[in-house]
């Protein structure tokens, strides 16, 4: 096989369509695993290639009967929906490998080929145990409890952040992540931040984020889209959470969408685009406004529809349902659930990009998460 130079077998390597035919490739011979394991050949091969989505997951009815006031059905775990068509097995992705098993713990946010997963503990204030996984490699590490907690702190919210970038171009992995925690300590509103290094080292680090806002103002979680979280705050104001830099940042929403927000009624979002770019949504009445961000920054009007008109077609359907509006159930990578804000569970999928209505699922639970398969990519063993 070593009939091509090694400068020539990459760059016809380097048009491989998928990660997992990569690692066929690999499989091929000596001198193609040699090709592929180039620390410069992977980080061109990442610039090049957008990373691989093994599928998604969502914590199934966790949140149902709290949203519908309906009766939520046993969970036994979050529930991984692999990707079309699937790239590997869908059983690799099982989280039976955590402690105490699956059922005891939901996603709370991904990154890349990670989890962050949490469960209600029992440590000083409240604070939840948290650990970081990488499904397919059935790897788990306990997030330690954060310095000097005690009863002046409560924490909010937790984050995966990328870590360093390594040899192969890649920003996190199992040895490579920072988990970023929203807190308030006494009456300072703080980040504080756990790092896992690749030499196993562990740091954390804390700052102050009253910039963003004082402790007694209410910031509304809006969701995950592009790589970074959004917040809402109060006067069209929205916080970013970069999930590469750990880094905030304020966006403006435009004055048009101010009698469409309803912050008691929770009829607004933010959900990422198939484009990988985020999408600002309101439902009020019996329309759903999509807003996109513009490179600049700005956030204008992209779409609208009249939901008892995308709806009359579906199995099931009474024009009473939109007596009332909609409630926001599930919100994913190009699409939301809602289902109408009567006592009747009727879920429904609006596409983002279409704006067309279909059945739905409805024990989604608030947000799916996406999965990616690990980079850089494990090479099977040559002798």
């Amino acid at each position: 096989m070593d009939v091509m130079n090694d400068d020539a077998l990459r760059l016809v390597l380097e048009r491989v369509d998928s990660h997992v035919s990569l690692i066929r490739a690999a499989a091929v011979c000596r001198q193609w695993r040699r090709a592929v394991a180039d620390a410069a050949f992977l980080r061109r091969f990442r610039s090049l290639h957008a990373p691989p989505v093994a599928g998604y997951f969502h914590n199934g009815s966790l949140y149902r009967s709290a949203v519908m006031g309906v009766e939520a059905k046993p969970r036994d775990g979050p529930v991984f929906v692999p990707s079309s068509p699937p790239s590997v097995d869908a059983r690799h992705f099982s989280l039976d490998f955590l402690p105490n098993g699956a059922g005891s713990w939901a996603v709370h946010d991904s990154r890349s080929s990670l989890l962050l997963m949490d469960r209600a503990g029992i440590g000083a204030g409240g604070l939840r145990d948290w650990l970081v996984c990488e499904p397919l490699t059935r790897r788990y590490t306990m997030v330690p409890q954060l310095p000097d907690f005690d009863e002046s702190c409560r924490c909010l919210e937790a984050f995966l952040i990328d870590g360093d970038t390594d040899k192969a171009g890649g920003c996190i992995g199992m040895s490579n992540f920072r988990v970023l925690y929203m807190l308030f300590r006494g009456l300072a509103r703080q980040a504080a931040v756990f790092a896992m290094g690749e030499s196993g080292s562990i740091s954390w680090s804390e700052k102050s984020i009253d910039y963003i806002a004082t402790r007694w103002q209410f910031i509304y979680h809006l969701g995950l889209a592009g790589g970074s979280w959004y917040f809402y705050m109060i006067d069209r104001t929205l916080i970013i959470l970069d999930g590469s830099t750990g880094e905030f940042s304020r966006s403006q929403l435009p004055i048009t969408v101010t009698q469409d927000l309803n912050m008691w009624r929770y009829n607004f979002c933010i959900t990422e685009g198939r484009d990988s770019k985020p999408r600002f949504f309101t439902t009020f009445g019996d329309s759903i406004k999509v807003f996109m961000r513009l490179c600049s920054g700005d956030w204008v009007l992209e779409k609208r529809v009249m939901l008892s008109e995308a709806t009359r077609s579906l199995p099931g359907y009474h024009a009473s349902f939109f007596n009332h509006p909609p409630i926001i159930l599930t919100r994913g990578v190009g699409f939301i659930i809602l289902s109408p804000g009567s006592e009747q569970l009727w879920p429904f999928s609006i596409d983002l990009e279409t704006m067309e209505a279909s059945p739905a699922a409805g024990d989604m639970a608030l947000m799916v998460y996406r999965c990616e398969l690990p980079w850089p990519p494990a090479l099977p063993a040559m002798q």
